[in-house]
């Protein structure tokens, strides 16, 4: 296992007001709608969203990927409304308490530092997501690949059906 880390940075423009898409991930019953890679589910969402409040999200595989639950939590360290959440990234337990280290898929970097920034842009949000500090190893692939597929899930499924709801 290498020292050398690296971060994760994804772009998007989406076709949302910055309002709603920061809603989408400070809102737990909006943020169980996409969290997760493709195929995964989120049955619950804990947020205390204030600077030194703390997340758990959780995701449950898919039944041919073996179904088991795993959970992600973090504490905000920093929180500008509408414009930037920074918090921390860890797989956790139930409770948000951070698993040992052996405990963990081979390579996977815990207390990840998280930068969220929601920017106007002509009535849209362009979305900057930088997870900084991961190890440069197989599991930060992963991480980059589950990122777009969240993402993708909140465009494609969570956004059509707000605006569906709204017309």
């Amino acid at each position: 296992m290498t020292n050398e880390t690296t971060d994760i940075v994804v772009r998007r423009i989406l076709n949302a007001p910055v309002e709603t898409v920061w809603r989408l991930w400070t809102d737990p019953e909006l943020v169980t709608e996409w969290w997760g890679p493709q195929d995964y589910t989120s049955p619950s969402a804990q947020v205390d969203l204030r600077e030194g409040g703390s997340y758990v999200f959780s995701m449950l595989a898919p039944d041919d990927q073996g179904g088991a639950e795993s959970f992600t939590g973090g504490v905000y360290t920093a929180i500008v409304p509408h414009e930037r959440l920074e918090f921390t990234q860890s797989i956790t337990d139930e409770d948000g308490v951070p698993l040992p280290g052996d405990q963990l898929p081979e390579g996977f970097t815990q207390n990840i530092r998280t930068v969220v920034e929601f920017a106007d842009v002509n009535g849209l949000t362009e979305l900057t997501i930088t997870e900084s500090g991961w190890s440069r190893s197989l599991m930060s692939v992963f991480a980059y690949a589950g990122m777009h597929q969240s993402l993708d899930k909140l465009t494609t499924d969570v956004l059509r059906a707000m605006t569906e709801t709204a017309a």
